[in-house]
């Protein structure tokens, strides 16, 4: 009997023992896109690199990445933009019907939609072709004057471009060609776009870098503008600018989920009170031990990243060690693997704390930059952009202005 008891006494306390044995649950984690602290830094940068960090996290066997699905959310100008291209049809129409009241109704109707959806217009041609034929409408019915100012419209879009109406009339040909060297050959404004936080900015179609950016000789009228920020949202309007002076644009992102609250702080580089909130509400949301993020910034030739690591149980934010690579990210790799490497070490103890408020880039050099950039002309390949720059359309110049004062478009 007595070695039974000892039989079931060990029996009962296996369990326990299991239990007390159990490694504990590795900890989860997410990485939020990174933001930029300068309008240099390549805008889409900062997801890639925050995806590169992320596949370095799933390689670790000591943490647990969280892939977050981000929704995909319905183009909330589709259907604008869809009435717009209905009625530019329609106008076409008509106007072969000779009804060129109808005809100027619906194209005003249609450039008021572009106007009031420029964040979701990626294709200026449909604008400017619309500004055309409201131009060619308003020559027909003799007023020259205000189809002149409309054709100015549509090369102001696109100076570069050619008109698919000028191919129908060797008149209107001519007087595009007029119309294209006064545009560029009179005096420009600039325009100065910024945002919170920052994002890749579009000006007319054209990508042209990271925010804050200043476009430099742009044709005086309507622009369209459009930045894309890291957490997918896109702002965007039609700015009016004059010849002489700068045009500013400050933007900011409605959204006020927490990954948005993170990323507008990280780009005005401070680490304070909300971004710790948002953080907090973050991990909460995705059921995350630790939440990172960070912030790319330019140094020499190359980029650095400020990153940074909340941790729910302690409600605390440490920094990481710092790391620097190439503007491509080609050498981002190493650096990523080690970052990754010593967090899932380290654990909660990783890197050192940060008092609240305190700046995300601590280099005295280092700060908020504004980049320039010239209007129409897209800068080198975006590091994840499939596309090539576009080929400005060539002048040869062999065409001759349209003497007289005949509408170009009036039948005779």
């Amino acid at each position: 009997m007595p070695h039974l008891k000892r039989f079931t006494s060990f029996v009962l306390v296996l369990p326990c023992l299991a239990l007390a044995q159990a490694p504990a649950p590795a900890p989860k984690l997410v990485v939020v896109p990174f933001a930029t602290l300068s309008g240099d830094v390549p805008p889409r940068a900062g997801l890639k690199a925050a995806g590169m960090l992320s596949t370095e996290f799933k390689s670790a066997e000591t943490v647990q990445l969280l892939d977050l699905k981000r929704d995909q959310k319905a183009d909330p100008h589709a259907e604008a933009l869809g009435n717009a291209r209905k009625s530019v049809a329609q106008a076409v129409d008509l106007r072969k019907k000779r009804k060129f009241r109808l005809a100027e109704e619906a194209l005003n109707k249609a450039l008021a939609l572009y106007k009031a959806n420029a964040a979701g217009i990626t294709d200026m041609g449909e604008v400017a072709d619309a500004h055309a034929l409201l131009s060619a409408v308003q020559y027909n019915t003799g007023r020259d004057e205000e189809g002149a100012k409309s054709l100015t419209a549509a090369l102001t879009l696109a100076p570069d471009r050619e008109l698919p109406l000028a191919a129908t009339s060797v008149l209107f040909a001519k007087v595009v060609l007029d119309a294209r060297r006064a545009l560029k050959t009179a005096p420009t404004g600039s325009l100065h776009l910024e945002s919170t936080p920052s994002g890749a900015v579009t000006v007319d179609a054209v990508p042209l870098g990271g925010s804050p950016l200043v476009v430099k000789d742009v044709p005086p009228g309507t622009h369209y503008w459009r930045i894309a920020l890291p957490s997918g949202e896109v702002l965007g309007g039609a700015v009016d600018v004059t010849a002489g002076k700068m045009t500013r644009i400050t933007a900011a992102a409605e959204s006020k989920d927490p990954e948005a609250r993170i990323l507008s702080a990280l780009s005005q580089n401070k680490i304070d009170g909300d971004l710790v909130a948002a953080a907090k509400e973050h991990a909460q949301a995705s059921q995350a031990d630790w939440v990172v993020f960070g912030a790319l910034s330019r140094e020499g030739k190359g980029l650095v990243l400020d990153s940074f690591v909340f941790v729910a149980a302690s409600s605390e934010v440490r920094r990481l060690p710092r790391a620097a690579f190439d503007t491509e990210l080609l050498s981002a790799g190493m650096e990523f693997y080690n970052l990754a490497g010593n967090m899932a070490k380290a654990g909660a103890q990783a890197g050192d704390a940060v008092k609240v408020p305190s700046p995300v880039a601590t280099a005295a050099s280092t700060g908020v930059k504004t980049a320039e950039v010239k209007y129409g002309v897209q800068p080198g390949k975006d590091i994840v952009s499939e596309n090539e720059p576009n080929e400005p359309a060539k002048d040869d110049g062999a065409r001759k202005p349209v003497d007289g004062k005949r509408s170009p478009l009036k039948k005779k």
